[in-house]
């Protein structure tokens, strides 16, 4: 099931004509709340950020995501550092990380001196490297808690639906599912409130559903306007509950033309115009839209920056709506195009 927190309004006196706010009221209410700065969890701005069920946790709580959390792939310790407390002073919430991306210790020095709130209001996502056998996978989450300074995470995943260097004994079915029930001993432990997986494709979820007890509540994938759905997962996910996050959100990692920008580049420059937003901040509201519709199974995005301008631009994509002829001239774009691959992984 999926809700969304949206910023807090007087009820509504029906019996003096008065009715429930607008989706118009409540971007209203979201630019006036930015504008004025007003206190947050994090210790920065007020920004109230909808968020997604995406589980129950072992003791039965609701796990609910935000919708738009702090990127760090590529950063060393002390950049992640940095990033990662400009964003929780800019109102952030969810922070995602990695044992893979090396950059632990600067994300949980962050937390430990930059989030201002508590625990529970702090959504960490992390993930362990692919293709581990079960007492590997184990102690790599042990090391993530110890690289975090955490007890438990809010979300652990597996990152790859092999090693990555796809080598044969720690690329199969076997595998996957090995690892996948070593991550419901994590769940089960309390360590991690929710479990899923990242970069796997339909005959990589059937690999895991096969053997689950505890159904994976996220599958990240890159996903961006002109990606497409590139490795023909959505209605997967769709189908068995899972919630489709996106990875790459501008498209980072992407080989595009200037003109196909997902930051600047003429589609969504011209679109930013109309509503007096930067491109970039479109290209984000394309996927949380969908995230907002009724029924999605669509889940966050996690843009990256270092810049605190650029950080609260990417958290500020709630005060506007795109038009239905603007989402589906978005979703219609072939460039720039996502790489294709990771089906190939046996």
């Amino acid at each position: 099931a999926y809700t969304t927190h949206t910023f807090p309004f007087p009820s509504a006196d029906l019996s003096r004509g008065s009715s429930l706010p607008t989706e118009d009221d409540k971007i209203m209410m979201s630019r006036l709340m930015v504008a004025l700065g007003l206190g947050c969890v994090g210790g920065g701005l007020a920004v109230e950020i909808p968020s997604v069920t995406i589980g129950i946790d072992i003791n039965g709580e609701d796990v609910e995501m935000p919708l738009v959390g702090a990127g760090t792939w590529q950063y060393n310790d002390t950049t992640a550092y940095e990033s990662v407390c400009k964003a929780f002073n800019a109102g952030y919430s969810f922070v995602d990380t990695a044992y893979g991306y090396r950059n632990q210790r600067g994300v949980g020095q962050a937390i430990a001196d930059c989030w201002k709130g508590r625990r529970e209001d702090l959504f960490v996502m992390t993930k362990i490297p692919g293709g581990l056998q079960r007492g590997e996978a184990l102690a790599a989450h042990k090391r993530n808690l110890f690289e975090l300074g955490l007890d438990y995470v809010d979300h652990l995943m597996t990152h790859f639906p092999a090693d990555w260097s796809v080598t044969p004994n720690r690329s199969s079915p076997a595998m996957r599912q090995e690892e996948w029930l070593a991550l419901e001993e994590v769940y089960r432990a309390g360590e991690a409130r929710s479990i899923g997986i990242s970069h796997y494709c339909p005959h990589h979820i059937d690999d895991i559903l096969a053997v689950a007890t505890i159904s994976p509540s996220v599958n990240q994938v890159e996903y961006h306007v002109g990606s497409g759905d590139v490795d023909g997962v959505m209605e997967k996910c769709k189908q068995h509950n899972i919630t489709f996050m996106s990875f790459s959100p501008l498209c980072g990692p992407c080989k595009h033309n200037s003109e196909d920008s997902l930051i600047n580049g003429k589609l969504v420059s011209g679109i930013a115009q109309k509503h007096g937003v930067s491109g970039s901040q479109v290209s984000l509201r394309f996927i949380v839209q969908q995230a907002l519709t009724e029924g999605s199974f669509v889940g966050a995005v996690i843009p990256k920056s270092n810049n605190a301008v650029h950080i609260a631009s990417n958290l500020d994509v709630f005060s506007f709506r795109l038009s239905d002829d603007e989402m589906k001239t978005l979703a219609a774009a072939s460039l720039p195009a996502a790489e294709a691959g990771d089906c190939d992984v046996p």
